[in-house]
């Protein structure tokens, strides 16, 4: 499954196309709360809601070329701002890591906010 990751600048060699592993997601669907015991044997929650900002995406491929590999860790290296375009939208987001491997290479990206619907 294609994923497109660019940066948000202009860089003439600052996009990759990745062809991740089938099993990709856009990351968990979460609530921002809390829970908190009480006295009373009980308990409070405190819910804050739903963000796109608190999805992780996670992309996993199997390298394929030296370059493609060179090119995602100068993307992570030199920017703090990626776009990154999986098969449910595009997404702003900051990259946490990058781990090259010889048989699964992992990019993990944190959302910052959904550029699509």
């Amino acid at each position: 499954m294609l994923h497109f990751i660019s940066t948000t600048t202009y860089d003439p060699l600052g996009h990759v196309a990745l062809d991740c592993v089938p099993e990709q997601t856009a990351g968990e669907v979460r609530r921002r709360m809390n829970r908190i015991a009480t006295l009373d044997g009980g308990a409070a929650v405190n819910d804050y809601g739903f963000s796109e900002a608190d999805r992780v995406i996670e992309l996993r491929w199997q390298p394929v070329d030296a370059f493609t590999e060179a090119n995602v860790e100068r993307l992570v290296r030199t920017y703090n701002r990626l776009i990154v375009a999986t098969p449910t939208g595009c997404w702003l987001t900051a990259p946490e890591y990058f781990a090259p491997a010889a048989d699964e290479s992992t990019l993990r990206l944190l959302a910052l906010e959904k550029l699509s619907d």
